[in-house]
């Protein structure tokens, strides 16, 4: 994902690979880890919601060869079940 576009993002969604039913999943959570180009090691930000917002000095800071990884991903479903879903990890560019 370019650095640029992924910078202006503000608010996250729940995609599932291969579903094909229109199913729509809301962001409760997720715990977000920055690394690589202008980050010392990992930094960690979490959000509440599919806002960003929390974590915007972070994305902020983010140049191609930055990487952001979104880990322990909440969602609930159309069910009003609760699940953790695996986070995409994003190399920027």
């Amino acid at each position: 994902m370019s650095a640029t576009i992924f910078k202006n993002q503000e608010y996250c969604r729940a995609e599932v690979p291969d579903f094909d039913f229109d199913a729509h999943f809301t962001v409760l959570s997720a715990t977000m880890y920055f690394s690589g180009a202008n980050f010392n090691g990992v930094e960690k930000g979490s959000i509440t919601s599919a806002s960003l917002k929390p974590v915007s000095s972070l994305m902020k800071r983010c140049i191609p060869g930055s990487i952001v990884t979104f880990d322990d991903v909440k969602v609930k479903g159309p069910d009003n079940e609760i699940r953790t879903i695996a986070g995409p990890r994003y190399k920027l560019y």
